[in-house]
């Protein structure tokens, strides 16, 4: 079962959603303050907010040093593609941050990595300090390996909680998905290895070169042959479900073209028609959805395209749908908040 249902077109957050800000506002900051100069017990603390954040769905809640602000509230899906969803919501209704507070979705990076110890990891502390990382460039996304002098009497689980947790707290937790492709702890340390913060850095500089000031991705081009001829992509990169966990509904939009070249590629008659389309269902979609790919193949364009399914857009994408006069236009929509149907067109 899913931790929630789609419901009816919003213009805001739900009911349970206002209210916990509410209660926020009025004793949830307060009382998260008084925990952490040590006026109340942080178990009080605990129960009620574990209380609060779980009426709202599967998930998790911390209380962290902000980078904007003294203290940052993270309401966390804990990993969980369905619960992101909610997480973002919860989040995007949050009052404004200000310099003592502000309110994210996932956990950040530490300010400081290399002063972290993880207690207690195979009954033993780990300084995060004498980490050492390799990190290599693979289809957009850096392959790390990470060694640490504990893994020689830590089992293979408890080398990868390590691992895990070393690289969340020198990226946050959406870097390291966003960012990283395969992980590997290693027993013995790397010959060019190097430390955390310096792991920071690299995908810093990575972030720079595919996400622009303001945010939004960079696009990719992807060719292919098949049997009905060639195939050309464009595609959001990175293209993962984290950059916009509340678009959690896949949407095809399929438009058949007349004016094509002889290998099925659509020429000038089309070209402009079909620009023009997708400029008008970005209109539409707004802020509740993004198209995430284009690909032609065969007279046909397929436009794939994420929403929030609880904005009430799809009804728009396929009015805007039957405009399309060069054949008939299909719409066909799925709930996909880990964006599984576009993984075939991750650069």
């Amino acid at each position: 079962m899913s931790l929630f249902k789609k419901r009816a077109a919003s213009q805001g957050p739900d009911e349970g959603v206002v209210a916990f800000w509410e209660w926020w506002t009025a004793e949830g900051r307060s009382l998260a303050e008084r925990s952490i100069d040590g006026r109340i017990s942080s178990d009080t603390l605990a129960e009620e907010m574990t209380g609060r954040v779980r009426s709202l769905g599967e998930l998790g809640w911390e209380v962290a040093a902000g980078e904007t602000s003294e203290h940052v509230l993270v309401i966390t899906a804990e990993g969980d593609p369905e619960g992101r969803a909610v997480a973002r919501r919860v989040v995007l209704a949050a009052p404004d941050a200000d310099a003592t507070w502000s309110y994210v979705d996932s956990r950040p990076p530490v300010l400081d990595p290399e002063s972290v110890v993880l207690s207690a990891v195979g009954a033993m502390d780990v300084d995060l300090a004498r980490v050492q990382v390799t990190a290599r460039m693979n289809a957009g996304r850096l392959d790390v390996q990470l060694h640490h002098p504990a893994f020689a009497d830590l089992p293979e689980d408890g080398r990868i909680q390590v691992t895990f947790l070393a690289l969340d707290a020198a990226l946050g937790e959406v870097d390291t998905e966003l960012w990283l492709g395969e992980v590997t702890p290693i027993e013995f340390p790397p010959l060019d290895g190097f430390g955390l913060t310096a792991l920071r850095s690299v995908v810093h500089d990575l972030k720079r070169q595919r996400v622009d000031q303001d945010g939004q991705t960079g696009w990719v081009m992807l060719r292919g042959e098949t049997r009905q001829g060639p195939l050309v992509a464009m595609a959001r990169s990175p293209l993962h479900a984290l950059t916009a966990p509340n678009l959690d509904t896949y949407v095809s939009v399929t438009l058949p073209f007349s004016q094509r070249t002889d290998d099925g590629l659509p020429d000038e008659g089309s070209l402009e028609p079909l620009r023009d389309f997708e400029a008008r269902l970005e209109s539409e979609l707004g802020t509740s959805g993004q198209v995430v790919a284009h690909l032609s193949n065969a007279g046909t364009r397929t436009l794939h395209v994420y929403v929030d399914s609880t904005a009430g857009v799809l009804p728009r994408v396929k009015a805007l749908a039957k405009s399309w006069d060069q054949g008939r236009a299909s719409v066909h929509d799925m709930y996909d908040p880990g964006w599984r149907a576009v993984e075939h067109l991750r650069g």
